[in-house]
């Protein structure tokens, strides 16, 4: 969309995947949107940015609607004008356009599916048969708004041929009296009335034109419905020429010989079935990332300076690009980085492993113009996601892999897309070389489908006898071992076994269930006979259509509860899901729950069926080993955030609190740091419910997490850190979870640093609550410190129930340093509201004191000068040098 200008779009008969994705862009893109009331899915609006105006039309009149469009354009806004179905039919576009070029405002339009052709499709119908109709007219009864004079509905049903009439259905008598009238229809043609086709509550009444009337009455439709009439209905015209085999067109000559095709690749729209980060630094840079991640369902990773809080947006500060993708590459399947290419070169340099394991890398600049694959492009996929991407923006796909450059299918991609494990990757470089230098190749063990891959490559040929490796160079093997008189390159290819996900709507037939798996299958080029599971949400355990699906295939069946589901990292989850199942993804969630191994086939939705299918297992040896390995291992991150502000926190606090899958802590601390979190996947709990933290961070963990446990000041110095390693061990999970401690600005130090610089020789911290310590654990340990010498910092100092203590403290260093000892009270030191306090001990307000409060006692070192608290370290007494 172009700031500005106008946008007119179709949003199609109702049923959200029946979008264009032009559309689809559209709607993610705009800054206003006045769309067509309650004739637009929620679901199709739910594409919009949390910032974008909405303004449903159905209440407002011509003047009003332009008057929002017009001025909003002028403000340099993308403006999105949302009809139902296509503008371009009974739309009421053209008014608006009249005064659009009247106020001198550029306009364009994205046509959409009109609702008589979700009708046809839901009737399962060809409008345009041979020998019955070969026109299709699509037009309405004079109403309110009359028709001109030629065009009454008596006039078109003359024709006899395929009718689909809108707006028309208030009156069914009428119009069948209409169509009856010129004699070309009689009482039996067919007719059909379809109630908002594609809409989950779709209603089909089919009949003939002596009994459609009543039957439409009797069903209480009275609106949003499409007519359709005509003998086209029935499916019993004549054969077309098109595909008959001995009639010759452009493509196809003509032949009286029966033809045997391989079946060919079916390519989906979108290939990459993974987990997306997309990464902005400039304004343009995070505006693109931005738009992108909501086409791709992705995470976008947008510099601070530019974040605008979307939904997936989370912000970043620049300078900490380097650790933040770090801290992402094993999160997430590709990286899509919309920046120069030197940038993301020099930040993933220190992070790639292997070609089996590194996730993809895409280099995207900020006009969309290309977008590059930087690493992993066969295996890992980002040769596909380019690929995606130039679907979705236009942008040209730049592929520098030579396989790709030189137009064939790696094997190894090959193998990434139909789930193939790779035996011996040691001879993957040898194949495809020999592949891109045209060597001859056997194939072993590849069924005719899969050779059709090749099919148009001379170099390749199938082996069926041992006599004919004499012939190649190189062999490739497909679920059989190679042949032992073969002495050149061989790469071994297993095929995997398949798990499918299923979702669907309650009481859906097994036979739509079916459908949908084969067309899935069929999209993504996968043998539906390696499929040997089936997998669903707990909640589904009874749904007869699966369970009849699985039966009927022999499949074995794993229902999954919710929470079970919900720990899996799906690229595609959703909120409605997630309302309804308490997980947000289930076919994607189940598959790779049961299958431990690749997503071939993303999230489908056909209809009331979601799909997904993936692997029986990683598609390499070493990505099985790195499953399994310390990367795959869930961690705790002890954080220390200071005083809680964002001025007291570390660098390396915020990025871990801020990529973290999850945070844990005392409510009060999750509070400070909302900024962070957004309130997002926080578990926090009251005061003394330390255990049940712990416990509940280490149990994330061990689900694979990566956990934040909040710590006021630093996590070691009376907080978490020691806790969590504690309960690490006690609860069994050392091998399955890791325990980092992130240094923080604790109490004593903030408290000194505010009122001079008391702390400079050796000091002792103890903290006065007997929570955990015993009193007279704590009175020993005040006493070894008087006796010290060593200034003091006084953590925990006084409570409402525990006042005395503190006056007992205080007597020991006045006996023993003196009434005038140099003393300091600081409270909620380095936060907003710090007070503090400096002056002799005996003067001390032992009443502004409470458990915020840090106490700073000095020694004989010590003293006060103009307000300000120090201790002298001795440089004095040091000879220069």
């Amino acid at each position: 969309m172009k700031p500005g200008t106008i946008t007119f779009a179709g949003a199609g008969p109702g049923a959200p995947d029946l979008l264009t994705v032009r559309v689809h862009t559209a709607i993610a893109e705009a800054d206003l949107i006045v769309y067509a009331g309650s004739l637009v899915s929620p679901e199709v609006m739910a594409h919009a940015r949390p910032d974008c105006a909405k303004h449903d039309s159905a209440p407002l009149n011509l003047e009003q609607i332009t008057d929002l469009m017009i001025n909003a354009a002028k403000e340099g806004k993308k403006v999105l004008r949302l009809h139902t179905g296509d503008p371009s039919i009974y739309g009421a576009t053209a008014e608006q356009m009249r005064i659009l070029d009247q106020a001198g405002i550029t306009y364009e339009t994205i046509p959409g599916v009109s609702a008589a052709f979700a009708a046809a499709a839901a009737l399962n119908v060809e409008l345009t048969q041979p020998g019955i109709s070969q026109s299709m007219t699509i037009t309405r009864r004079a109403g309110r708004t009359p028709v001109p004079d030629g065009e009454e509905l008596s006039s078109f049903a003359a024709h006899g041929s395929s009718l689909a009439l809108y707006l028309s259905i208030s009156d069914m008598a009428g119009v069948v009296q209409d169509l009856l009238a010129p004699g070309a229809f009689t009482p039996e043609t067919p007719a059909a009335v379809v109630y908002r086709a594609s809409w989950p509550d779709e209603t089909i009444v089919r009949g003939t034109l002596a009994d459609i009337a009543e039957k439409v009455q009797t069903a209480g439709i009275r609106r949003q419905a499409i007519i359709l009439v005509g003998a086209a209905l029935l499916g019993q015209g004549e054969d077309s020429l098109l595909y008959a085999k001995n009639f010759a067109h452009g493509y196809r000559n003509r032949s009286s010989e029966p033809v045997s095709l391989s079946p060919s690749l079916v390519t989906p729209f979108l290939r990459f079935g993974g987990r997306i980060a997309l990464y902005g630094l400039t304004e343009t840079g995070c505006e693109t990332a931005r738009s992108l991640s909501r086409l791709l369902n992705a995470t976008a990773f947008t510099s601070k300076k530019h974040y605008q809080e979307m939904e997936n947006e989370i912000c970043f500060d620049p300078r900490r690009l380097a650790p933040l993708i770090a801290r992402n590459w094993r999160r997430f399947d590709a990286h899509v980085c919309v920046m120069a290419s030197g940038i993301v070169v020099r930040k993933i340099a220190p992070l790639l492993e292997s070609k089996e394991t590194d996730p993809a890398v895409v280099v995207l600049d900020e006009q969309k113009t290309y977008a590059q694959s930087l690493v992993s492009g066969h295996i890992g996929g980002a040769n596909r996601l380019c690929q995606d991407i130039s679907q979705l923006t236009g942008a040209q796909a730049v592929l520098s892999t030579a396989s790709d450059v030189h137009g064939h299918t790696a094997f190894d991609e090959l193998s990434a897309t139909r789930g193939w494990r790779i035996e011996n990757m040691d001879s993957l470089k040898d194949l495809n070389s020999a592949l891109v230098e045209g060597k001859s190749i056997g194939l072993l063990g590849f069924s005719e489908s899969e050779r059709a891959v090749y099919e148009d490559q001379s170099n390749l040929h199938p082996i069926t006898e041992e006599s004919q490796l004499a012939e190649v160079d190189a062999l490739v093997t497909l679920d059989a071992e190679p042949l032992p008189d073969f002495a050149g390159p061989c790469l071994r290819l297993t095929r995997l076994p398949l798990v499918v996900g299923v979702g669907c709507r309650k009481g859906v037939p097994s036979e739509m269930i079916a459908s949908a798996i084969r067309e899935t299958c069929a999209r993504y080029g996968l043998d539906e006979p390696r499929i040997e599971q089936l997998a669903s949400v707990e909640l589904k355990k009874e749904e007869p259509g699966i369970l009849a699906v699985a039966e009927a295939n022999g499949w074995k069946t794993h229902f999954l509860p919710s929470s079970e589901l919900e720990k899996q990292a799906s690229p595609n989850p959703s909120n409605f899901v997630a309302k309804t199942v308490s997980t947000p993804s289930v076919a994607e969630a189940a598959c790779l729950a049961v299958g431990q191994g690749r997503l071939l086939a993303p999230k489908q939705k056909l209809g009331p069926v979601t799909i997904s299918i993936g692997t029986m297992g990683p598609l390499t040896l070493r990505q099985g080993a790195a499953s399994n390995s310390a990367d795959a291992r869930g961690k705790i991150v002890a954080i220390g955030i200071g005083p809680g502000t964002r001025a007291g926190m570390t660098h390396e606090a915020e990025d871990a609190i801020r990529y973290a899958d999850c945070v844990v802590g005392y409510s009060s601390y999750c509070r400070q740091v909302e900024w962070l979190t957004g309130k997002e996947n926080v578990f926090s709990t009251g005061m003394r419910s330390e255990i049940e933290r712990c416990d509940e961070a280490v149990r994330r963990a061990a689900d694979g997490k990566t956990v934040a446990l909040i710590c006021s000041g630093d996590a070691g110095v009376y907080g978490m850190a020691g806790l969590a390693l504690e309960r690490v061990e006690v609860l069994g999970e050392l091998q399955r979870v890791d325990v980092e401690v992130i240094a923080g600005v604790t109490s004593s130090c903030s408290a000194a640093a505010a009122v001079g610089a008391p702390l400079m020789n050796d000091f002792a911290t103890v903290s006065l609550s007997d929570l955990l310590t015993p009193r007279e654990i704590i009175e020993k340990r005040i006493d070894a410190v008087v006796t010290s010498g060593m200034a003091c910092a006084l953590y925990n100092p006084r409570s409402r129930k525990r006042q005395a203590l503190l006056d007992e403290v205080l007597a020991k260093f006045s006996a023993a340093r003196g009434e005038q000892t140099p003393t300091a009270i600081v409270r909620d030191a380095g936060r907003p509201k710090e007070w503090s306090w400096v002056g002799p001990l005996c003067d001390m307000p032992i009443e502004e004191i409470n458990m915020t409060t840090m106490v700073l006692i000095g020694n004989e070192q010590s003293l006060i000068s103009n307000g300000r608290f120090y201790t002298r370290r001795g440089y004095e007494k040091k000879e220069s040098y």
